[in-house]
């Protein structure tokens, strides 16, 4: 989840532009901040970031500094680099990045934590991003990874609010299907197997039903086939259920956690 290219870095050469000289000289700043967003716009992550940190060598008082430590942040998360996609973002924030940058900002931290198991810092971060929002942030989808945050962490009433408030203000978003699956649940099970046969998915009940498992079975349309489904246990939390499918996991069922 990114924002737009030509917005930010566009609002970053405007402020280079006002700057006076520090280390370097103006042009060659704009150099590297070109030659940072050409890279940048080309996917080549890592050549942008051997041109962003040439610029951010240049002069640490320059007004554009916000809006390349984000990009150079994002370059580093493309290049699965959590740890210093994490710093530049924080960076980001702590040089006052302008609006609607630092929201983005907000949103690129709530995102590492979200993707990480972090939930309580990315519903803390993303409640952050989402109490003025700008019109340019993905707001469907940020509110439908914080209500997601707050079902894994138990939080099941508050989680339906803001379901409910995507579902309500953005109905034919591409998050909305999936808040429409998610809204009024309030628990996770652990999904170990779906079959077209009941006799094979009865078998699979009675065999974890032996070895101590809550199983059950449900149904499921896939492709437009029915589909017998075996799920086991009913938890609060998404901590709970990943600790149920490590112990499925070792009965040799490949497990997926649903809600």
């Amino acid at each position: 989840m990114g924002c737009p290219v030509a917005l930010l870095l566009a609002a970053g050469l405007a402020a280079l532009a006002g700057c006076t000289a520090g280390k370097g000289t103006i042009r060659e700043d704009r150099e590297s901040f070109d030659a940072g967003n050409a890279a940048f716009e080309a996917g080549q992550w890592q050549r942008a970031i051997d041109a962003f940190s040439q610029f951010l060598r240049s002069d640490p008082t320059m007004r554009a500094r916000g809006e390349v430590y984000y990009y150079r942040g994002e370059c580093y998360a493309r290049l699965r680099n959590r740890r210093e996609a994490m710093a530049d973002f924080e960076r980001a924030l702590g040089a006052d990045a302008r609006p609607p940058l630092d929201s983005f900002a907000r949103v690129a931290i709530g995102n590492l934590y979200y993707e990480q198991g972090g939930d309580a810092q990315a519903v803390q971060v993303y409640a952050e991003a989402l109490r003025n929002p700008p019109k340019e942030l993905p707001i469907d989808t940020v509110t439908l990874r914080m209500a997601v945050s707050l079902q894994r962490l138990g939080k099941w009433e508050l989680a339906d609010k803001y379901l409910a408030y995507l579902l309500d203000r953005y109905p034919d978003s591409p998050a909305a299907a999936e808040a429409g699956r998610r809204l009024h649940a309030n628990s996770f099970t652990v999904q170990v197997g779906a079959y077209v046969s009941m006799l094979t998915a009865g078998n699979e009940v009675n065999r974890l039903r032996a070895a101590g498992f809550q199983a059950r079975l449900g149904k499921a349309m896939r492709g437009g086939q029915t589909l017998n489904t075996i799920q086991v246990g009913r938890v609060n939390t998404h901590a709970e259920a990943e600790t149920l499918a490590r112990r499925l996991a070792r009965a040799g069922c490949q497990t997926v956690i649903v809600p």
